[in-house]
C-alpha cells in the first residue's frame, strides 16, 4: 500500500469515526430531551453511530473507486502502447495430447 493510499484509509476512518460519534452525540441529546425516551434503547445509539459510519466510509470508498476508474485507464493506456515493432507470440491452446499415459490409465 502506497503512501497516498494509506493516507486515503486515514482519512476514511477518521471521517467514519466522526460520523459515528456525531450521530450518536445527536441521537443521546434527542433521548435525553425526548418524552418517549423510555421507549428508546440505550444501545440504539450505538447502533445508529454505527451505521452512520458505515455509510460514510462506504460513500468515501465509491468516490475512491469513481476518481480511480477515471485516472488508471489513462495511465495504463499509455503504458500499454507498445515501444517499437515487437510481435505478439502466440498462445498455445490449453489442450491435453491424447496420448497422455494419465489419460489412459484412467480409461
Amino acid at each position: 500500500m502506497n503512501r497516498w493510499r494509506r493516507l486515503w484509509l486515514i482519512i476514511k476512518l477518521i471521517a467514519a469515526l466522526a460520523a459515528c460519534v456525531a450521530v450518536a452525540i445527536q441521537a443521546f441529546l434527542y433521548m435525553l430531551e425526548s418524552s418517549d425516551a423510555v421507549q428508546i434503547h440505550p444501545l440504539s445509539i450505538l447502533v445508529v453511530g454505527l451505521i452512520f459510519g458505515f455509510i460514510t466510509f462506504g460513500l468515501l470508498s465509491l468516490i475512491e473507486r469513481g476518481v480511480l476508474g477515471l485516472v488508471v485507464p489513462n495511465n495504463s493506456r499509455a503504458q500499454a502502447e507498445p515501444e517499437g515493432d515487437a510481435e505478439a507470440t502466440p498462445e498455445w491452446p490449453l489442450t491435453l495430447p491424447t496420448e497422455d499415459p494419465i489419460h489412459q490409465r484412467n480409461l
